[in-house]
């Protein structure tokens, strides 16, 4: 169960610094990228405390499926959402 969250978290926390991204750069300024950094990195921490309890060939794998699949899906979503 640990580990199924942990894999949500991780897509989560880079679904959300994808959109960030995203974010930043269709909307610039000074307070989007304070918040939007804020959120992502404060969300980070609680990544690191899950890579923390796991071996490194589990956080490995869970870190490398989850970048992927979390900057796809929220890619995916904001072409989508940019198109309207």
């Amino acid at each position: 169960m640990r580990l199924i969250v942990y894999i949500l978290v991780g897509f989560l926390n880079v679904f959300l610094h994808t959109g960030k991204n995203i974010v930043i750069i269709k909307h610039p300024s000074k307070l989007v990228g304070s918040l939007a950094n804020c959120i992502c990195y404060t969300f980070s921490a609680v990544v690191i405390k899950f890579i923390a309890e796991y071996d490194l060939l589990t956080a490995l794998l869970v870190q490398a499926a989850t970048n992927f699949l979390g900057c796809y899906t929220a890619m995916y979503f904001t072409e989508k959402l940019l198109k309207k």
